[in-house]
């Protein structure tokens, strides 16, 4: 049964090349696809019949995301770097050295042409890399070595060879050749991958009139073909690819929709030159849309701790010029070029965001607008803007870690999130986890001097939770400023009730919206803490039992790290299923340590 959020998404996702992401109800990305119609495919998972595997996936998908792409090989690309970086459970491995394939002009006193997968900076030009199908990108590899007179032989031999004779090599074994006598060759490889093959169709186009006029009817046709080819390819090189840039920077790319008194704002990240993240968020425009993207950009990057070397935004430059000073990286307004291409393709998924999730957000609004007055009347506080949430969680006491939750206006801000390890090794209760972690997080806001406090701080549990963070609050002189409160839940351990500093109880009502509000919220940090302690977990104690394991190495206890939270789900695993990931000898030695 598709929920009515997701239902609503989906009607409303383009018929355009891109990648889908499949949620699971904690929000943990559980499939990453590509599609030439993301519409058509989303739809496909619940319109056709599903053999097992798909139909597990079905039952566990509650949430959509999906990134537009302007080709079918961006979105192969985009789709590899997504699945490198998630690891989704429902995914088949990528196996190592599966990379898609580039071109490299060597950068040697005589350059070869090669075809190859291992990309390394100080071997040349790289071009690519090329992820479609449309194409054999090897059959243009060698379209390219007849055209282009570079060596052919690894080492240069003493004879001259067939390709030589036939006008395929300049012959450096016998002639004495120049580096200088290759950089014309180079300008028009250069130009052919950038979508110009002016020069090179010119040359084939006079190649193939002589042919014509001496009556060589079938060279003629086969230069015919090739200046054919070479248009095809040289069109799909102009298209170029925008998902792995060359270089290894860091770079955001800021695109963003208007419509009624909404903005969507979606930011790309690039990570190394690999686009990896989309941060997406709708906000209310009070003002001039410009104004609102300022503040928005100026918090977005005060409150965060990977900070790009620049970032590509759409703004004038007065305020382009503003934003680079305040925030200490460089902002750039894209003329023209690739990031100009990138922030064209980032406005389109902010449209796209809009109209997938306008009517969700305008309910969701109307919804925490209502709780948000509710709650103001229990706490008897004008001012909820910022509202900050702790958990705790542990298995049996040990390897205990929290999480914070931060909501800016009623809604989750990833960005003031925070994960804490317990460093007490005597904090044996919940007690003690509180006290160290709100008195950190907050004598760090005070020593820093750069966030703001929050108007409320919400912690899950009763009493003894709150007396614990307002003992931290009242060693910083801040118990008088911020208010707290607890969750409690009943013997069914549901929550059920608001618990006050001052030991006052409020029963909430199961049917009102601030009940609903603060049951999401509590179910947001409670995702959050118990996901980082699976993380921090299974890389302590799960790991440390593989390392034990001869034969294993690090590159597949990470990729069974990807694919099992613990060790219970190893254990399940038979050793056949084992086997797809490491060999079958090590499966067996996995399962035998283990049991």
């Amino acid at each position: 049964m598709i929920g009515q959020q997701l239902e609503f998404k989906l009607e409303r996702i383009p018929k355009k090349p891109g990648v889908y992401l499949w949620k699971n109800k904690y929000g943990q990305v559980i499939y990453v696809g590509k599609a030439k119609n993301l519409f058509n495919r989303t739809h496909q998972y619940f319109d056709r019949p599903k053999d097992g595997k798909t139909s597990l996936l079905v039952e566990h998908i509650v949430d959509v995301d999906f990134i537009v792409v302007r080709n079918e090989n961006e979105s192969l690309l985009l789709e590899a770097n997504l699945i490198r970086k998630y690891h989704p459970k429902y995914n088949i491995l990528l196996k190592d050295g599966s990379s898609y394939p580039y071109i490299l002009l060597t950068n040697e006193l005589h350059p070869r042409l090669l075809y190859t997968r291992d990309y390394k900076k100080v071997k040349g030009k790289y071009y690519g890399p090329f992820a479609t199908t449309k194409s054999n990108r090897y059959d243009t590899y060698n379209l390219l070595l007849k055209l282009f007179p570079f060596r052919k032989c690894n080492y240069i031999p003493r004879n001259k060879c067939l390709y030589y004779d036939v006008g395929q090599c300049l012959g450096p074994c016998i002639n004495n050749i120049k580096s200088q006598q290759y950089d014309g060759y180079i300008k028009q490889i250069d130009s052919f991958f950038k979508g110009d093959p002016k020069k090179i169709v010119n040359g084939l186009r006079t190649l193939e009139q002589k042919a014509a006029q001496n009556l060589n009817y079938e060279e003629a046709k086969r230069n015919l073909d090739l200046i054919e080819q070479i248009k095809n390819v040289s069109k799909e090189m102009s298209l170029s690819q925008t998902v792995n840039l060359r270089g290894s920077q860091n770079e955001d790319i800021v695109g963003y929709h208007v419509q009624d008194n909404l903005m969507a704002i979606v930011v790309f990240s690039y990570v190394n030159g690999k686009l990896l993240t989309k941060h997406q968020q709708i906000t209310e425009i009070f003002n001039d849309y410009e104004e609102v993207l300022n503040d928005y950009l100026i918090q977005y990057y005060y409150k965060s701790y990977n900070l790009p070397k620049k970032c590509y935004v759409n703004l004038s430059n007065v305020v382009i010029k503003q934003l680079t000073k305040l925030n200490g990286f460089k902002f750039i307004k894209p003329i023209s070029g690739k990031h100009k291409s990138i922030l064209q393709n980032a406005a389109l998924n902010a449209k796209n965001y809009m109209q997938t999730n306008y009517l969700i957000y305008k309910q969701h609004k109307a919804k925490t607008d209502e709780a948000f007055n509710e709650l103001r009347k229990i706490l008897s506080l004008d001012n909820l803007s910022l509202i900050n949430v702790f958990d705790i969680s542990n298995l049996f006491g040990d390897d205990k870690v929290a999480g914070m939750v931060a909501l800016e206006d009623g809604v989750f801000n990833k960005n003031l999130y925070r994960k804490f390890i317990i460093n007490d090794l005597d904090a044996n209760s919940d007690y003690a986890a509180i006290y160290e972690v709100i008195k950190r997080q907050y004598a760090r806001t005070i020593k820093e001097g750069r966030a703001a406090f929050p108007n409320l701080i919400i912690v899950d549990g009763g009493l003894i939770q709150i007396n614990a963070a307002t003992k931290a609050l009242h060693e910083l002189n801040l118990d008088r400023i911020i208010p707290v409160i607890g969750l409690s839940k009943d013997n069914h351990h549901k929550t059920n009730c608001l618990v006050f500093q001052n030991k006052k109880q409020i029963t909430l009502d199961k049917h009102s919206s601030v009940y609903l509000f603060l049951l999401n919220i509590q179910e947001e940090v409670h995702r959050y803490a118990i996901n980082f302690f699976r993380e921090k977990y299974k890389n302590s104690t799960f790991k440390t039992m593989l390392n034990e394991i001869p034969g294993l190495g690090v590159a597949s206890i990470n990729k069974l790290l990807s694919h099992y939270d613990n060790i219970a789900n190893i254990k399940k695993a038979s050793i056949s299923e084992l086997s797809q990931y490491v060999k079958e000898n090590i499966a067996r030695l996995i399962k035998e340590k283990l049991n």
